[in-house]
């Protein structure tokens, strides 16, 4: 089940099925939605749940990232942020860290995307060293990193 995925505050139904999508592609098994608001509640949902019924993959939609902490009583909260909310890189060293942890991944899923209060939730915030590059940028880059399989390199 762990390590669990989170993309949170999303208002766009195509972000939700991008969601599902990438996680899947990049091996994630348990995806959560919070706090899907407008398009994303009414279509996205359905499309981004049947999507992951197709993929075998666990899905569900909750309320806010409060509940996974709640139902799934993680060790770790990491909320992933661009820079400069960010603490500290998605590195070898960071992933090294959760090693042996049950974690979960919190993504902003919508423009101006995670609110002060949202990062306050975690136990952790992570940064993707990159510049603005959107909410399912941020995603793509970020569940690469934390996959282990990719790493951030200053030399290339």
């Amino acid at each position: 089940m762990f390590p669990i995925i989170v993309f949170h505050n999303v208002n766009s139904s195509k972000s939700c099925t991008e969601f599902v999508r990438i996680a899947v592609g990049m091996g994630y098994k348990t995806l959560i939605i919070t706090n899907a608001q407008g398009t994303a509640a009414q279509r996205g949902l359905p499309s981004a749940q049947k999507l992951a019924l197709k993929h075998g993959v666990n899905f569900m939609a909750l309320s806010d990232i409060t509940d996974v902490r709640e139902l799934f009583q993680p060790d770790e909260i990491v909320v992933v942020a661009p820079p400069p909310y960010g603490k500290e890189n998605i590195s070898k060293e960071f992933m090294d860290s959760l090693e042996g942890k049950r974690w979960v991944a919190v993504f902003g899923g919508g423009d101006p995307g995670l609110t002060r209060k949202d990062l306050e939730k975690g136990d952790r915030v992570a940064q993707v060293p990159a510049g603005d590059i959107g909410s399912v940028g941020m995603l793509t880059l970020g569940l690469a990193l934390l996959t282990g399989k990719f790493v951030f390199s200053r030399d290339n």
